[in-house]
C-alpha cells in the first residue's frame, strides 16, 4: 500500500485502474492498494470464523456510532488517523486483557483486597471475581469495583478462608461490546 503525496491527476480519486490497482480515499488521504483477485480456494474453517468475528465487529461498529454517547467516548479514544468507528471496531475486535491478579493483600479475612489489572481498547464494563477451595467448592464471588486509576480494579473479600493454601482466585473481564476473557490464579 503507498500513499499519493501532492500528486494533482490521482488526487482524492477512487477506483481500479487497468485491473491491475485500486486507488482509495480514507482520511482526505489517497491510498494505492495492488488490485486483488478472486480466490480459488473454498475458505478453510479459520477463515470462516475470522469473516464471522469481522461482521460482528462491523455490526457492533456500526451499532456504536449510533450511539452518540458510545461515539463521543470512541472519538475521544481514537489516535492519529483513527476515526470513531476504527476504533469501536478495534474495540469488538479485540478482547480484554487480564494482566494481574494481586493477592499479596489477601490473607483468608473478612475485607481483604485482591487487586486487578485489565487492559482494554476503551474501558472494561465489568470484572468477577470467585474464590473455590482447593477442593473446587465456591467460597464466594462477586464484583470488583473499579480502583484509583484506569485499569485497576479491587475486589475485597466478604467470607473468610481459613485454607488460604491452594485458594484458587477465577477472574472474569467483560468489555462494552461483551468481549469475555478470563484468568485463573492460585494464591499464596
Amino acid at each position: 500500500m503507498a500513499y499519493v503525496k501532492q500528486n494533482i491527476f490521482v488526487n482524492g480519486l477512487s477506483g481500479t485502474i487497468a485491473k491491475q490497482m485500486t486507488l482509495k480515499v480514507r482520511k482526505g488521504k489517497t491510498v494505492v492498494c495492488v488490485k486483488r483477485g478472486p480466490d480459488t480456494l473454498p475458505p478453510t474453517m479459520r477463515q470462516l470464523v475470522a469473516r464471522d468475528k469481522f461482521e460482528d465487529a462491523l455490526s457492533y461498529a456500526r451499532e456504536a456510532i449510533a450511539d452518540p454517547i458510545k461515539k463521543l467516548m470512541y472519538a475521544a479514544a481514537a489516535k492519529g488517523g483513527q476515526t470513531a468507528y476504527n476504533v469501536a471496531f478495534k474495540d469488538a475486535a479485540t478482547f480484554p486483557k487480564i494482566v494481574l491478579i494481586d493477592t499479596k493483600q489477601y490473607s483468608g479475612t473478612i475485607g481483604d483486597v485482591i487487586t486487578l489489572a485489565v487492559k482494554n481498547v476503551v474501558c472494561v464494563q465489568s470484572v468477577k471475581v470467585r474464590l473455590l477451595s482447593a477442593t473446587g467448592i465456591e467460597l464466594e464471588e462477586g464484583e470488583a469495583v473499579p480502583g484509583d486509576r484506569v485499569s485497576y480494579w479491587r475486589y475485597a473479600t466478604t467470607l473468610t478462608n481459613p485454607t488460604l493454601k491452594g485458594t484458587r482466585i477465577l477472574v472474569t473481564a467483560t468489555d462494552l461490546p461483551g468481549n469475555v476473557a478470563t484468568a485463573e490464579r492460585e494464591s499464596r
